[in-house]
């Protein structure tokens, strides 16, 4: 059961440090405002959440089976804790496989609070040129919800 704790923290670092790269080319694609290519990048990125999502009820489930085994195991035993339980051939691999997760997991984190950004900015970047495109001007009122009153001139007469 040890092993099978270990091999799902290690699936899940794995997991992690290839969505990482995807991240790095997210970034740039995002940086590039490239929409056609943002689209491949989007569905791979969703596979790897898949095989996250996987190895974690993995690594639960082998976590359940350890709480039976071990009676001192409890729902909010930190990973100290678990490492204690661990038998001492396998505390290394375990303690070390945990740190890896827990850098990679920070990294992904930070990352995908950059590519957030990003977006939004992207985001941004589009509803300009689509408002320089269409002609539209913020009035210098408000809405009735505090949002802005946008008028937009019509450039072209599809009816023609």
């Amino acid at each position: 059961m040890w092993k099978n704790l270990i091999q799902a923290l290690k699936d899940l670092s794995d997991a992690y440090a290839a969505l990482l790269e995807i991240a790095g080319r997210k970034r740039a694609v995002l940086v590039a405002v490239d929409l056609k290519g943002l689209e491949p990048i989007v569905a791979e990125e969703e596979q790897q959440l898949e095989r996250i999502r996987a190895a974690e009820q993995r690594r639960q489930d082998a976590l359940l089976a350890l709480s039976k085994e071990i009676l001192s195991a409890h729902s909010e035993a930190t990973m100290a804790e678990v490492e204690a339980a661990c038998p001492a051939d396998l505390r290394g691999a375990l303690r070390t496989i945990h740190a890896e997760l827990g850098k990679r997991v920070e990294k992904a984190k930070e990352s995908s609070e950059m590519n957030e950004f990003l977006i939004r900015h992207a985001l941004g970047a589009v509803e300009y040129h689509l408002n320089r495109i269409s002609n539209s001007a913020i009035d210098p009122t408000y809405g009735q919800k505090g949002q802005e009153s946008v008028s937009r001139e019509k450039k072209f007469d599809f009816k023609a």
